[in-house]
């Protein structure tokens, strides 16, 4: 299956890349969320960093500034579907009699 090209770009741009080296080992799935926590927060923090430049007027460039803030706010998005998605999946584990 292929991505369309703005999907495919923005993925490569926030999800955590999975290759390791040799010698990091393999890529535990705390590692994967928590880089991708990370990545999160410092697009939200670009973006806020960008608006107070807006407001205070060290910058003029307010495409740049709605470009972050969406890029910020689509990443977030994109972080609280995959949490409801782990919430849901924990809890229909939960529910299983084994």
């Amino acid at each position: 299956m292929t991505l369309p090209i703005g999907l495919a770009s923005y993925q490569s741009a926030t999800m955590p890349s999975l290759t390791t080296s040799k010698s990091q080992g393999p890529v535990s799935f705390g590692e994967i969320v928590s880089q991708f926590v990370g990545q999160t927060n410092q697009q939200q923090v670009a973006a806020d960093e960008s608006v107070k430049q807006l407001v205070t007027g060290q910058t003029d460039d307010v495409q740049q500034v709605v470009m972050a803030v969406s890029q910020a706010d689509l990443s977030f998005q994109l972080f609280m579907e995959i949490r409801n998605k782990l919430i849901d999946n924990y809890n229909e584990l939960m529910r299983m009699q084994f």
